[in-house]
């Protein structure tokens, strides 16, 4: 057998007897062969490297846990058995210590701070709270016993209040702290003026709400207290009703609109010129409605309405030109008619002298006649042709006007999609768009892909530079992106900085390698603002559209993605994980 003290030895011949006994070349039979050869027991070493990891792998949330892990380390470091039994045992001796009762403590406490004290003010207990919870440092032990205390202190304090009075003797009222008179007066300007402002409809919780106010700057004692707090419950409960009736009101309004909005689908025969605006306020009545949302929506129908204006005022002008040429044709015609029924009654005339002639020589003056007369009715018929040729190429021209009118009156009403700044699709113009290429998708047994995109650090570029700055930026990666996607994709603007890719017959793995191109196409293009080279990125998540799903489902989930794009580093695509498909 070799030396034990040559280890080199020990496992060259630990090798050999592997390979004599035709055993695996695994670790442990290695080292079993190892220990049998040296003369040792397997069991006396000490697993220092996998008990160090442990340790660090211990939470250290409080005072407890961080005295524990400290005490294994040290046990692990002296490499002695008896003290990580020591320190086990002490965990476990720490966690059969009684239960604290934090429940009924904390009960305590919250009726100790609503109780009335003779020498303690609600302030200063509030302060004693919060200087104890200051004072813990993550000691849980210490600060039951010492919040325990304090509920004790408070409890006696308060017998005085709670001691009966003598019999026949009136309990004086108890007075009111006016310790928090900045904040009873801020509460009475509130009743007065935020929730009277909002009662314009009814002027009678309008007046309960100013005589409330007053009475909060009024009130002395408990009693009065009370009172105010038994019409301060009657209010709430009566506005609950005015809220009610209101919401109603708006439910009804919004149906109204509704209908009427169908109503001129219905007799308005050709739409085209209307349906933007149509589609935008339908939009508004699907939910919510937002003071800003409104405000845009107003603007850009002012701009519509006054533009379409112009131009039907023009198509009118037109028609009436048509008109005023219709009727000179009409009144051309009739020039014509009795010019030719002159002539047919001058030739009946010349006939009759002809076949009443006596000789050759009286003709003459005849046919001069005939020939002279033939002439002026050549002229007339000419003169004719050219003006109704003249009235045909000015009908065409009144004709291609209406029609190039009217066209702009449809595009002008298209603008109604798109979003005013960048010329991206809007959100009405991204449901039509999704709608349609989730239909085709689906006819063609295709994938469809949606992408949101959010530019980074976009809050903090208009603080710096200024919104004018950060709208260029917006302006600058739509150009971007639109250089850089196909024909058939869709970019759309879904809100602030935050926009959604539609990518149809696209592969999730495609439409990363797209996002990820135009990712590096931005940092080719610097944008200038003030002089400065700004470097514009953007963090986006990306998803399979699944068949007939709906824009909310597919767009969450891929703001989902960007979102952890935007948590791992920015500048980043994350691919959204499907929905599990229902069995």
């Amino acid at each position: 057998m070799p030396d034990a003290q040559h280890p080199l030895e020990i496992a060259r011949e630990a090798l050999r007897r592997l390979a004599m006994r035709h055993l695996q070349p695994t670790p442990e039979n290695y080292r079993s062969l190892y220990h049998e050869i040296a003369g040792t027991k397997p069991d006396d070493l000490f697993p220092e490297r996998a008990l160090k990891l442990v340790c660090s792998t211990l939470p250290r949330l409080n005072q407890g846990q961080i005295e524990f892990a400290q005490s294994l380390e040290n046990a692990v470091a002296s490499r002695s058995w008896s003290a990580i039994s020591g320190s086990l045992v002490g965990l476990l001796r720490a966690q059969a210590a009684p239960q604290r009762k934090w429940k009924a403590l904390l009960k305590d406490i919250f009726r100790q701070l609503e109780r009335q004290h003779a020498t303690l003010r609600p302030t200063q207990k509030f302060q004693a709270l919060q200087q104890i919870l200051d004072s813990s440092n993550g000691e849980l032990d210490a600060l039951y016993i010492r919040l325990s205390a304090l509920a004790d202190k408070w409890e006696s304090d308060s017998d005085s209040l709670d001691t009966p009075n003598a019999v026949g003797v009136e309990a004086a009222p108890i007075p009111v702290d006016n310790s928090d008179a900045a904040l009873r007066e801020l509460f009475a300007h509130t009743l007065e003026g935020v929730v009277g402002s909002l009662l314009i409809t009814a002027p009678e919780l309008r007046e309960e709400a100013s005589q409330l106010g007053q009475l909060l700057r009024d009130v002395r004692d408990m009693k009065g207290v009370d009172d105010l707090a038994a019409r301060l419950r009657n209010l709430i409960y009566r506005l609950n009703w005015v809220v009610d009736d209101q919401a109603e009101i708006r439910t009804g309004l919004l149906s109204l609109l509704d209908l009427l909005l169908k109503n001129i689908s219905d007799l308005v025969l050709d739409d085209r010129w209307m349906r933007g605006q149509i589609d935008a306020l339908r939009a508004l009545c699907d939910h919510p409605i937002s003071a800003r949302e409104l405000d845009e929506v107003e603007r850009r129908l002012r701009e519509v309405i006054a533009r379409q204006g112009s131009l039907r005022g023009n198509i009118d002008d037109a028609k009436h030109q048509i008109k005023l040429m219709l009727a000179g044709f009409v009144e051309q015609l009739g020039s014509f008619s009795d010019a030719a029924s002159g002539f047919g009654e001058k030739m009946d005339g010349y006939a009759q002298t002809i076949a009443d002639a006596d000789d050759i020589a009286s003709l003459q003056t005849v046919i001069s006649d005939i020939i002279g007369t033939t002439r002026d009715m050549r002229d007339t018929a000419e003169r004719s042709r050219t003006e109704v040729d003249n009235m045909r190429d000015k009908v065409r021209a009144a004709e291609a006007e209406i029609e190039r009118l009217q066209l702009e009156l449809e595009q002008t009403s298209e603008k109604m999609r798109h979003d005013p700044l960048t010329g991206a699709l809007n959100r009405k113009g991204l449901e039509e768009s999704y709608a349609k290429e989730v239909s085709r998708a689906a006819r063609r047994h295709s994938q469809l892909c949606l992408a949101v995109l959010d530019i980074d650090n976009f809050k903090r570029l208009n603080d710096t530079y200024g919104h004018s700055t950060g709208d260029e930026a917006l302006l600058h990666l739509v150009a971007t992106v639109r250089d850089c996607l196909r024909p058939h994709d869709t970019l759309s603007r879904f809100g602030g900085e935050e926009f959604v890719i539609l990518l149809p017959e696209t592969t999730i793995d495609d439409a990363v390698i797209i996002l990820q191109r135009l990712q590096r196409e931005l940092t080719k293009r610097y944008f200038l603002a003030n002089n400065d080279k700004l470097l514009i990125t953007f963090s986006a998540g990306v998803t399979i559209v699944e068949t007939e799903e709906a824009q909310r489902s597919a767009i969450e989930r891929a703001d989902v993605a960007m979102y952890q794009a935007k948590a791992t580093g920015k500048n980043r695509v994350v691919v959204s994980s499907q929905p599990a498909l229902a069995s």
